[in-house]
């Protein structure tokens, strides 16, 4: 049984939603799991199991920022679980990129701290699974779902002092930051599991005015959620 995530083998299955926010994976398993069961609930880390589309999945709380989360990334695993895509949330970068918007990861700028101890410090592109995007684009247009699919950087500073460092992401082609993205794509081919990042942004960074109410997130929570759970268990399309 692994330390933090303290629950059997296999009662995620194979597939698992990642959320930051513990009351998130309560508001997901209560609106979109058939059946749902807590799991786990260590150190807050509340894990939800049950059935959508009918494939058994999990949805674990994984706490703030890329350290927690690689804890809770490799306890899946552990545990069983083979496909891991994010839920979460992050600050736009790029002009045409608003609050409330959707997003899919289809790679992160790893300027984080976990990501790089992964690969020691090495050159690291990390990249979303082919089939959890594909899959989410076309599961979007079919549900008239608007989602940009693109580049994230990912940070270990919510509270960021670099002068100008957001910028030169967003003239690289960021849309958006994040705290979570790159650990979870990183850590997942490692182990020989696949990945995906869908993120609401839930405001322009450093501009707090621009910051969603809580209704305003959970409405863009909901809108997102059955496109990511989609794409977590979804088979491979043809073109």
């Amino acid at each position: 049984m692994p330390e933090h995530l303290q629950t059997q083998a296999g009662a995620f299955g194979a597939h698992a939603l990642l959320v930051g926010d513990p009351q998130r994976a309560d508001l997901l398993a209560a609106e979109l799991l058939d059946e749902p069961e807590l799991v786990t609930d260590t150190r807050g880390l509340r894990g939800w199991a049950g059935t959508f589309a009918g494939t058994r999945v999990g949805i674990q709380t994984t706490g703030m920022g890329g350290a927690s989360a690689a804890i809770a990334i490799e306890e899946l695993i552990q545990l069983g679980v083979r496909r891991l895509v994010r839920l979460g949330t992050c600050g736009s970068i790029a002009p045409d990129v608003a609050p409330g918007d959707l997003l899919c990861a289809a790679a992160a700028i790893p300027a984080d701290g976990t990501s790089r101890t992964y690969v020691g410090d090495e050159p690291h592109a990390p990249l979303a699974d082919f089939e959890v995007v594909h899959a989410a684009v076309h599961d979007a247009k079919k549900a008239g779902v608007r989602m940009r699919v693109g580049l994230v950087a990912t940070t270990d500073a919510f509270y960021d002092p670099g002068a100008g460092r957001a910028a030169r992401w967003a003239a690289r082609g960021a849309l958006a930051v994040d705290m979570e993205t790159a650990p979870l794509l990183t850590i997942a081919p490692l182990r020989g599991a696949s990945a995906g990042s869908f993120l609401v942004a839930t405001n322009r960074v450093a501009q707090p005015s621009t910051r969603l109410g809580a209704d305003a997130q959970r409405e863009a929570v909901l809108r997102l959620a059955p496109i990511a759970l989609g794409a977590l268990v979804s088979e491979p399309k043809v073109p």
